[in-house]
C-alpha cells in the first residue's frame, strides 16, 4: 500500500492511457534521488508494474509499459563506517537542535529507528543512566536495558524539561510521552526524520549519505572498537545470540 501511494503521489491524476514508459523511469529516478535504496525502488517497480499489467489486461491501456522499463536491481549496501573524527563531527552537528538529538541517541544506543521512536519518558531511567527498549522485532530485543553516557543523558534531561513545559501549556500535548515526538506531540516518522533531519545533517557534516540502520551499525562497530565484550554488544543491539553479532561484524573483528 505504501508503494502504491508513492506511485499515486508521483503520477497524480494522470489518466492510465496517458502514462508512458518514461513516466515510470522518472518515478524510479525520483525515488533514488530521495535517498531510497535500490531494494525499495525495485519493490515499488514490482507493485506498480503489477497494477499497470492488470490495467492493460482489462483494456484500460494500449500496451503494458512496464515491459519497456528495466526493473531496478537489488544491491546490498555496504555499511558506511565512520572514523572517530567523523563520529565526533556528526554528534557535534546534531547538538544544534533538540530535533536532531535522535541522531546522537541512535548512534550511541544502537537502537533500531522504530525502537527509538517508540521510546517514552517512562523508559528513561535517569538515576541508573539507562533506557529500556519496549517492543522489538526480536524477542531478544524486547525489554533490553541500554546504558546512557552522561552527555546524552544531559541532552535528554533538557528535552524532557521542554516537554514538561509544553504539557503544562497544552494539556493534550504528547499524552503518550514520546521522547522523539513531532511538534504536534505525535510519534515521530522515520522517513520524515530521514529527509528533514538525518540527510541534511550528514550534508552539513560533510559525510556520505546513509540511513538510520547505518547509524545502528556504527554503534555496534564503535562498541567493539572500544573492546566491549561481544556478548555485551549483542545484548545492547538486541541480537538473539553473540553468533549473530559476530557474523555481522566479522570483517571488523578480523581487522
Amino acid at each position: 500500500q505504501h508503494n502504491l501511494a508513492t506511485a499515486a503521489g508521483f503520477f497524480g491524476k494522470k489518466q492510465l492511457d496517458k502514462v508512458r514508459a518514461h513516466d515510470l523511469e522518472a518515478m524510479l529516478k525520483a525515488i533514488r534521488e530521495e535517498g531510497k535504496s535500490s531494494t525499495t525502488a525495485r519493490q515499488v517497480f514490482i507493485n506498480v508494474s503489477a497494477c499497470l499489467r492488470a490495467a492493460y489486461k482489462r483494456g484500460l491501456m494500449a500496451r503494458d509499459i512496464s515491459e519497456q522499463v528495466e526493473a531496478p536491481k537489488t544491491q546490498k549496501r555496504k555499511p558506511v563506517i565512520l572514523s572517530r573524527e567523523q563520529w565526533v563531527r556528526l554528534i557535534e552537528a546534531s547538538r544544534k537542535s533538540p530535533r536532531e538529538l535522535i541522531v546522537e541517541f541512535v548512534l550511541k544506543t544502537g537502537m533500531r529507528i522504530n525502537e527509538a521512536l517508540s521510546i517514552t519518558w517512562e523508559q528513561v531511567d535517569s538515576d541508573n543512566r539507562t533506557v529500556t527498549v519496549g517492543e522489538s522485532k526480536t524477542d531478544a530485543g524486547t525489554g533490553r536495558n541500554i546504558p546512557l553516557d552522561q552527555t546524552l543523558l544531559g541532552r535528554l534531561t533538557a528535552l524532557r524539561a521542554k516537554h514538561y513545559q509544553l504539557q503544562m501549556l497544552y494539556r493534550d500535548w504528547n499524552p503518550t510521552g514520546f521522547v522523539f515526538c513531532t511538534s504536534a506531540g505525535k510519534r515521530g516518522d522515520k522517513d520524515n526524520l530521514q529527509k528533514y533531519v538525518l540527510t541534511p545533517l550528514l550534508k552539513e557534516a560533510g559525510l556520505p549519505h546513509f540511513t538510520w540502520h547505518h547509524l545502528r551499525h556504527n554503534a555496534g562497530s564503535y562498541l567493539l572498537s572500544e573492546n566491549v565484550p561481544i556478548t555485551a554488544v549483542s545484548k545492547i543491539l538486541g541480537h538473539a545470540n553473540p553468533a549473530i553479532t559476530m557474523s555481522i561484524y566479522a570483517h571488523e573483528l578480523v581487522e
